[in-house]
């Protein structure tokens, strides 16, 4: 069994937590918008940017997985 690097870790909380339709997202990002220093808030953009590009890259590619 290989070891999951840190952020592979990190990742998989963090989709637990998202997943839970019991957390309030909202509530969630005002929390962070109020104690992240910019940095973070940066980081935590550029984690989303690349999200949403790995998605759109492999859209048809999955679609076709899902049939």
């Amino acid at each position: 069994m290989s070891k999951k690097s840190n952020e592979e870790k990190l990742a998989d909380i963090m989709a637990n937590y998202v997943s839970d339709l019991r957390l309030d997202l909202e509530l969630v990002g005002r929390y962070l918008a109020w104690y992240l220093p910019n940095v973070a808030y940066r980081r935590v953009i550029t984690i989303m940017e690349a999200m949403k590009h790995e998605r759109e890259e492999n859209k048809n590619e999955r679609n076709y997985l899902s049939e």
